[in-house]
C-alpha cells in the first residue's frame, strides 16, 4: 500500500513538473510570436516557399501567424491555470504529435535555417528544435493520459474569467504589435542596438603552442624555439585566448546607381542619420508621404543626412518619386535586411553616432512640430532607449498581475465556499441537537 502511494506520489510530480513545463514553453513561444506577427508571416512564408506552396497571399499569412501565436499562447496559460483540462491536454498532446515528425524532417533536410519556433528572441537550430519537442512530446502524453493527478485547478464558477483575460491580452498586443511597432525588439537593430559592433565579423584570436621534450622533461613555449639543441621537438596545438563573434546582420549596403556603398558613411557619422525604409515600393503606404517630405526638409535644413532605402527597381523608384515629390536619394538595399530593420513600409530609423536612437512605423512618424518640441534638434537616444524598458516591463506586468488576482479570487472564492459549507453542516448538526433533546425530554415525560 505504501510502495502504491509512493509511485502515485512520483508519478503526481512528473505530471505536473510537465504541466508547468509546457505551460511555459507555450506562453513564452506564443508571447514572442505575438509580439512580431509581421516577422513570423515572414517565417511562413518561407515554409511554403520551402514546400512549394507558392503564391499565398500575405495577408493570409499575417492571419495565420495571429493565429497561431494566439492559440500557443492561450493553451499556455490554459496549462498554467487549470482549466478545461481535458480538451487543452488533448490539443496540445496532437499539436505535438504532429510537429514533432515536423521538426524531424526539417532536421534531416533542412529546407528552412531555422524553425522561427521563439521567433527572434531565441534561435533554434534544426536539430535543437526536434530534441525539444521530442521532450514536450513526453511531457504532453504524460498531462493528457494523467491529467487527473493536476494538483491546481480552477474552480468552474470562476474558470470563465482565464479566457476572459487571455484573448484580451493577446488580441491587445497583437494589435498594438501590428499597429505601431513590435512591443519587445529582439532584432540587432532595437533601439539602443550599436550598428557599428552588429556588422562586425570579429574573428577568433589564437596562439600556437610548441611542445618539447628532453629526457622525460616536457615543455610548451609560445614560439618555436629551441631551449637548446638536446630538446626534442613533439608537436602543436592551438589555443584560443579570445572567442570570435560573427556579424548580427548581414549584407548591411546601401548602393546607389553607381554601385557606390553608403552603409560605411552613415556608420562613421557622429550625429544624426534618418534612414527611410521602404521595403518595396509597390506596396509601400502612400499616407503620410507630406509628413516624410517634411522631415526631409527639416533635416536638409539642419545639415542632418536622410537618406531612403528601397529594394525595388530603378522603375518603380522613379515611379515613386513622381507619385510622392520626394527629393531625398534612394538607395538599394536587401530586401530581407530592410523587413528585418523595421517592421513597416515605410518605417523610419534614427541613427546617431552608430546607434540606433529611434524607430517608428509609418502610422508614428514624428512631426516636424514635435521634433522642435523636443530639447534636442532630434529625439535623444536616452529616451527612446527608455522608452523600449518601459514597453516590455508594462506587458510582463500586464500578464503577471491579472493572472494572480485571478488566482486569488478563485482562492478567496474557495474559502467563502468551504467556510459556507462549514457554517451550513454547523448549523444542521446544532438542529439536530436540538432535535434529540426535545425527543428525550418528551420521552422522559411519558
Amino acid at each position: 500500500m505504501a510502495l502504491q502511494s509512493k509511485k502515485r506520489a512520483v508519478t503526481a510530480l512528473l505530471v505536473n513538473v510537465s504541466r508547468l513545463l509546457l505551460a511555459a514553453v507555450l506562453v513564452v513561444s506564443g508571447f514572442v510570436k505575438a509580439v512580431d506577427p509581421v516577422g513570423l508571416s515572414y517565417k511562413l512564408g518561407e515554409y511554403a516557399g520551402a514546400f512549394g506552396l507558392l503564391g499565398i497571399d500575405e495577408g493570409w499569412l499575417l492571419f495565420g501567424a495571429a493565429m497561431l501565436s494566439a492559440a500557443e499562447f492561450l493553451l499556455g496559460v490554459f496549462l498554467l491555470m487549470g482549466v478545461y483540462n481535458r480538451v487543452v491536454t488533448s490539443t496540445v498532446f496532437l499539436f505535438f504529435l504532429f510537429f514533432t515528425p515536423f521538426t524531424l524532417i526539417l532536421a534531416l533536410w533542412n529546407p528552412v535555417r531555422d524553425c522561427g519556433c521563439f521567433g527572434d528572441a531565441l534561435v533554434l537550430s534544426n536539430w535543437a528544435t526536434f530534441g525539444k519537442n521530442v521532450v514536450l512530446l513526453i511531457c504532453a502524453t504524460l498531462c493528457c493520459f494523467k491529467r487527473r493527478l493536476f494538483i491546481r485547478k480552477m474552480s468552474l464558477v470562476n474558470r470563465w474569467m482565464v479566457p476572459a483575460f487571455a484573448l484580451c491580452y493577446i488580441a491587445l498586443l497583437e494589435g498594438a504589435s501590428l499597429t505601431h511597432l513590435p512591443v519587445i525588439d529582439f532584432r540587432p537593430f532595437a533601439v539602443g542596438s550599436n550598428l557599428r559592433e552588429a556588422v562586425e565579423d570579429v574573428p577568433a584570436v589564437q596562439k600556437t603552442i610548441y611542445k618539447f621534450e628532453k629526457a622525460g622533461q616536457v615543455m610548451e613555449f609560445d614560439e618555436f624555439t629551441y631551449p637548446d639543441s638536446t630538446w626534442n621537438y613533439l608537436g602543436s596545438r592551438s589555443e584560443t585566448i579570445e572567442f570570435g563573434r560573427p556579424a548580427r546582420v548581414l549584407d548591411f549596403a546601401f548602393l546607389d546607381a553607381e554601385d557606390e556603398d553608403y552603409a560605411p558613411e552613415i556608420l562613421a557619422d557622429t550625429g544624426y542619420v534618418c534612414l527611410l525604409v521602404l521595403s518595396r515600393l509597390e506596396k509601400a503606404d502612400e499616407s503620410r508621404v507630406d509628413k516624410i517630405n517634411d522631415l526631409y526638409d527639416y533635416c536638409s535644413e539642419r545639415g542632418v543626412p536622410f537618406y531612403a532605402a528601397t529594394s525595388s527597381d530603378e522603375e518603380a523608384s522613379e515611379l515613386w518619386r513622381k507619385r510622392t515629390g520626394g527629393e531625398y536619394p534612394l538607395l538599394w538595399a536587401d530586401e530581407i535586411m530592410l523587413k528585418t530593420i523595421v517592421r513597416s513600409n515605410p518605417g523610419l530609423l534614427l541613427i546617431k553616432d552608430g546607434r540606433v536612437a529611434g524607430k517608428w512605423n509609418v502610422a508614428d512618424l514624428p512631426s516636424v512640430e514635435r521634433i522642435e518640441r523636443a530639447p534636442t534638434k532630434m529625439p535623444d537616444s536616452v529616451r527612446s532607449v527608455y522608452t523600449y524598458i518601459r514597453g516590455w516591463r508594462l506587458w510582463i506586468m500586464l500578464f503577471a498581475v491579472p493572472l494572480t488576482a485571478i488566482m486569488f479570487i478563485d482562492m478567496l472564492t474557495a474559502a467563502v465556499r468551504s467556510l459556507l459549507v462549514f457554517l451550513r453542516l454547523r448549523k444542521r448538526r446544532d438542529k439536530d441537537k436540538e432535535t434529540e433533546t426535545i425527543d428525550v425530554n418528551n420521552n422522559t415525560n411519558l
